[in-house]
């Protein structure tokens, strides 16, 4: 591949997570992951590398497949490796280990890290251990597991912090069935998703929480609807750079983010302060509802607002919003937003219009089966817009104050449940 067919190829390559391929003709060369395609590809201009440079010779295509997160773009690699078995990412292994993550299944399941499989079940190869370990942190603190090498008198510090059930670590003490039901559920969750089947594990979530919720559980439906909402945020919001990249350029994403939103939904101006809002319930039970306020795309948490559903009976989250907002602006002293942005479609877009003061645009971001961002339908607009059409930036300012406006309804939901179930 000539240095100009090259460039060609890249000005193609989307700007957002995924991965890349090389190949010649019909054999594949390289894969390859990244948080930005379009950036990581400009690297192969001037490879270090010779045997990297060797491929970028004999290879004759170059194709890409987008993802919607950074960890998904991980767990697709490894998949697409361990199927293709490319030339040069056999290769290149001669200079670096890749990674497998064992299932240790001697009475119940740990999870480690290991160089070469182990067994049959074991999950990789993945080319990057620190992006690995990360999100293995992620999906630990959803579905907590074992990782203690011995038994102990105590309780390890992992379940003090909910990584881990305890009874795993505890010298004489047999798990009761339930428990070991409950674990097991844990670890067949990671290994789909590690396996690239997240969209399996959320049906199955939903599944068991609308279950517990018609059996009246309302308790464990509430704790299932979390790991739903911890899952979906992972995915939605999880970067898995370094602090120090995100720090640098928080301050221009942002910027950047805010100003596409002006342009592509035709604000009058910036939005420099936009509010969010979400309802969490059980079919009605204990309704709560939020407000999170950014202010120039940073959250501005001493601003954040909670709400107990006062006057909507039943499961009606369009109602319960507009019941929020009325509330909401009824307090002339709270700053008004530029902007607002609601969880829902059309229903919650016209709820919120009948209950905001006139002259404030207001976003409603709905969710595909997955409970992914899919549409952003606008007040200023005719028709909704595909949340894949916006930048990455302002894509990402979207859902992190959506997924921030589930995160503080839900706390405030459980919060209250647990009271109950106390009094």
């Amino acid at each position: 591949m000539t240095t100009e067919k090259l460039k060609n190829s890249i000005k193609k390559a989307p700007k957002s997570a995924g991965i890349y391929i090389f190949r010649n003709n019909s054999r594949f060369l390289y894969v390859g992951k990244a948080v930005n395609i379009n950036s990581r590809l400009r690297n192969y201009l001037r490879p270090q590398d010779q045997r990297i440079a060797k491929m970028i010779e004999v290879a004759t295509s170059l194709s890409f497949k987008t993802t919607d997160s950074d960890i998904e773009a991980l767990i697709l690699e490894s998949q697409t490796i361990k199927k293709l078995r490319p030339q040069f990412n056999i290769m290149l292994r001669d200079d670096k280990q890749y990674f497998f993550v064992n299932f240790d299944n001697e009475n119940f399941s740990e999870i480690n890290l290991v160089h070469q499989p182990i067994s049959s079940s074991d999950i990789g190869p993945f080319t990057d251990g620190s992006a690995l370990k990360t999100t293995l942190q992620y999906l630990r603190k959803i579905f907590p597991y074992c990782t203690c090498k011995q038994k102990h008198n105590n309780y390890c510090l992992n379940y003090h912090i909910g990584n881990c059930p305890g009874f795993c670590c505890l010298k004489n003490y047999e798990p009761n069935k339930k428990e070991l039901v409950r674990y097991n559920n844990n670890i067949a969750a990671i290994k789909k998703i590690l396996l690239g089947e997240k969209n399996t594990v959320l049906k199955d979530l939903e599944r068991k929480m609308k279950i517990l919720a018609e059996e009246h559980n309302f308790d464990e439906a509430i704790q299932i609807r979390g790991k739903l909402v911890r899952l979906n945020r992972v995915f939605d919001n999880a970067r898995i750079i370094k602090n120090l990249d995100l720090e640098k350029n928080a301050t221009k994403n942002d910027h950047a983010g805010l100003i596409q939103l002006k342009k592509v939904f035709h604000l009058k101006k910036i939005p420099s302060r936009i509010e969010g809002y979400d309802i969490s319930n059980i079919q009605g039970t204990g309704a709560t509802g939020a407000m999170v306020a950014f202010k120039n795309g940073q959250a501005s948490k001493s601003e954040y607002r909670k709400f107990k559903i006062k006057t909507v009976k039943g499961a009606n989250d369009t109602a319960m919003l507009g019941e929020i907002l009325t509330r909401r602006f009824g307090h002339p002293e709270w700053p008004m937003p530029d902007l607002i942005l609601v969880d829902g479609g059309k229903g919650q877009l016209s709820a919120a219009g009948a209950s905001a003061p006139a002259g404030i645009p207001i976003l409603a971001l709905t969710k595909n089966d997955a409970h992914h961002g899919d549409h952003v339908y606008a007040s200023t607009l005719k028709t909704a817009i595909k949340l894949a059409q916006l930048s990455k930036e302002a894509r990402d300012l979207l859902l992190s104050i959506d997924s921030e406006a589930h995160r503080f309804a839900i706390n405030y939901h459980h919060k209250l449940s647990g009271r109950r179930m106390l009094s």
